[in-house]
């Protein structure tokens, strides 16, 4: 019997959700009042009530003052154990440092270990973060393109050497598992990737805040548990964020095996002054990774559910538009390239026509265009009305 409701729909109305308050401003070019807000990735589940008691508990308290690293070592340990559990991965404490998110930790590793002008490798489309925090540090975005073939991706490995090669170029960012395109990387694949910037000298920061949300059939690999030598040229980040809805508390994990990189990152987080831990974020990372795996183990069920029926409903109802059920995250990637829009038509279409405010594909640089990205952890009747609206604006065109 299941312990968690997930169909329960939970207005986020005057909660100053930036998903679906006052989210009009990043749409400026069109008329998106009143649109099915699937954009940003955050969900609209509750916490587990665990979370819930954890802050709710601390609350009650009445003072909210300067947190003592006593939290974050709690929390740190909480992580330790559940990276162990479901990623097989062995990080003990001492390699972990606390970060109020994993953006943060990726502007941190580009003023540390690049120079301006020097190149910073991504592998687009990607998570548009990842671009701007190299252009906003006035580096160099080298574009190693994935490979997209009927909604299947892979990297390009040859123009991966050759962009590693290049001599200015020091760091690559991986997202692992990719968003948006849902790939999960298979061991054999982060190998050929870690050992290409092994044997060029680049340092690789490895994004694996969506590790917990894999299909079946899948199975996620850190890059913190391959060899010893792509171990030791390894920036690794995580959070709770995603996996138990608690973006807005602030607190992330950085897992660094190696003690020199570990120190520079350390001193440069301190030099940035980047916030330390609120009041609440370690207690509720705490509550996640401690007593958070049944919550889990329902909500993957339930998000794969709601893909295999948009999935259906595309290839039934949906002219020119194709969703391929993705390997990992909770973000759907549609294809409308088939429907003959241009990107500024498509978005026309999906953000004012049918009402539903989405991730255009252009925002993910190239490779995107032609695409949007959805947010699918939601309701099934968030889901199903999403699909409803999406026929309805074509049946008028």
């Amino acid at each position: 019997m299941s312990k968690y409701n997930f169909d329960q729909v939970v207005s986020r109305k005057d909660t100053n959700s930036a998903k679906w308050q006052g989210y009009e401003r990043k749409f400026p070019d069109y008329d998106v009042k009143g649109a099915l807000c699937m954009w940003v990735a955050d969900m609209d589940f509750l916490c587990p009530k665990e979370i819930i008691s954890a802050v709710t508990n601390r609350a009650k308290h009445g003072i909210y003052g300067y947190t003592s690293e006593d939290a974050v070592d709690a929390f740190k340990e909480a992580a330790s154990g559940w990276f162990a559990r479901h990623y097989g991965l062995k990080a003990d404490t001492d390699s972990m440092l606390f970060i109020a998110g994993v953006v943060p930790s990726i502007n941190a590793a580009i003023q540390e270990f690049t120079e301006p002008g020097d190149g910073v490798i991504v592998q687009q489309p990607v998570y548009y973060p990842f671009n701007e925090a190299i252009n906003d540090c006035g580096r160099t975005i080298r574009i190693n393109q994935l490979i997209e073939k009927n909604g299947y991706y892979k990297m390009d490995f040859g123009n991966l050497e050759k962009l590693a090669k290049e001599e200015s170029t020091r760091l690559m960012i991986l997202c692992s598992p990719h968003n948006p395109v849902g790939r999960v990387w298979t061991k054999e694949e982060l190998t050929q990737l870690g050992e290409i910037c092994c044997k060029n000298n680049v340092l690789i920061l490895s994004d694996e805040i969506h590790a917990d949300f894999i299909m079946k059939g899948n199975r996620f690999i850190s890059a913190g548990a391959l060899s010893a030598e792509i171990t030791d040229n390894l920036i690794l980040s995580f959070a709770p964020s995603k996996t138990f809805n608690i973006a807005g508390l602030g607190a992330s994990i950085i897992v660094i095996p190696n003690e020199k990189i570990r120190e520079r990152i350390k001193k440069r987080i301190k030099m940035n002054r980047y916030p330390g831990s609120n009041v609440f974020g370690p207690i509720a990372g705490e509550a996640a990774y401690l007593y958070g795996d049944d919550y889990l183990k329902e909500l993957k069920e339930y998000i794969e559910t709601n893909f295999d029926y948009a999935v259906a409903y595309c290839e039934e109802h949906l002219k020119g538009v194709k969703l391929t059920k993705p390997e990992g995250t909770y973000l759907a990637w549609l294809d409308f390239r088939d429907t003959g829009m241009s990107n500024k038509e498509i978005n026309s279409f999906v953000l004012e026509k049918a009402k539903i405010a989405v991730d255009p594909g252009e925002w993910f640089g190239a490779g995107g265009e032609g695409f949007v990205r959805m947010n699918f952890a939601c309701p099934r009747s968030i889901i199903a009305e999403a699909m409803v609206r999406f026929k309805k604006a074509q049946d008028k065109k």
